[in-house]
């Protein structure tokens, strides 16, 4: 029977590696919740922006079925001629065209949604900025690169303190006889085995634990650069998504105002169907970039939680 004997704080530096590792796992399950709520806010904000577009899309096609049926009733009535029939039908199928691709848009952002949450509903209201200032060095994703540091480092310094094999203390017991009809004789012998310290031990190791050390610094700091540039990406996407807010607030004003104008010039005889149909679209568009710069604001500051480490 061999039982090999703990070195001198060898028993305290193989502690050290398992009590690193188990951070380092605690905290990798940390980064990965992480990552997963950063996969939810996508698809939640593609829902959002599909289903903005989905509901602009049915008014535009509910709204260019009316003006192609007022239009069809002054061209049988003799106000209008039969070319702008024409363009009021060209212009209520192309609305329903845009219709169907946002269907199947919405339909398919809704799929991923719920393959990712199991929801059927979105959840209620937008997400707050962060009021709390977030410490890099605490960021969920960079504390396992932290914890892998720390490992290596544990196992760099087993490496350079311990520089021999562990002693081992033998205990045999022998049982023999030297003929047939002789009893037999027994004899315990206990041993020390103490191995020696030698280069071509140790420095094989010493080396691949330093190796793995610094490619764990070096992981470390490349990810505390990228995320310390990401977010202050997504701090300038925040600013710029509330300055096109509104801009794109003041021309769907403008579109609007021009828009009516032109619906009852068009009612009295003093405007063509042409200048009509893009006054329409002006407007529709307008809207729709304003809107859909609203929920770009919005996601911007979920974008920026994410970046900062903070779960929805």
């Amino acid at each position: 029977i061999a039982l090999p004997l703990w070195l001198p704080g060898e028993k305290g530096r193989q502690a050290a590696i398992v009590n690193a590792e188990s951070d380092q796992y605690d905290t990798t399950l940390a980064a990965a919740k992480l990552k997963l709520a950063g996969e939810v806010r996508d698809a939640y904000w593609q829902v959002r922006l599909t289903e903005n577009e989905l509901a602009l899309a049915r008014r535009k096609a509910e709204e260019a079925a009316v003006l192609a049926a007022d239009v069809g009733r002054r061209v049988r009535a003799g106000d209008l001629a039969r070319v702008d029939s024409h363009q009021a039908q060209a212009a209520e199928r192309l609305a329903r065209a845009v219709l169907a691709e946002a269907e199947i848009k919405t339909f398919r952002a809704w799929q991923g949604f719920n393959v990712l949450t199991g929801l059927s509903k979105l959840p209620g209201g937008e997400e707050p900025l962060a009021t709390l200032a977030v410490s890099l060095d605490a960021h969920p994703l960079l504390a396992p690169l932290q914890r892998a540091v720390a490992t290596t480092q544990a196992k760099l310094n087993l490496a350079t303190q311990s520089l021999r094999n562990n002693p081992e203390l033998e205990l045999a017991l022998r049982r023999e006889r030297g003929l047939f009809d002789e009893p037999y004789a027994h004899s315990l012998e206990v041993r020390f085995r103490l191995p020696f310290a030698t280069d071509a031990r140790n420095k094989p190791r010493i080396a691949a634990a330093n190796g793995e050390m610094i490619e764990a610094q070096a992981a470390y700091n490349l990810e505390r650069v990228k995320l310390a540039a990401e977010i202050e990406a997504a701090r300038r996407e925040l600013e710029q998504a509330r300055t096109v807010v509104q801009l794109t607030e003041a021309r769907s004003a403008l579109a609007a105002g021009t828009q009516r104008l032109l619906a009852k010039a068009f009612a009295l005889g003093e405007l063509d169907l042409i200048s009509r149909l893009r006054a329409e679209n002006e407007r529709f568009e307008s809207e729709l970039y304003f809107t859909r710069a609203k929920l770009e604001g919005a996601r911007a500051v979920s974008r920026l939680n994410q970046a900062l480490g903070v779960l929805p």
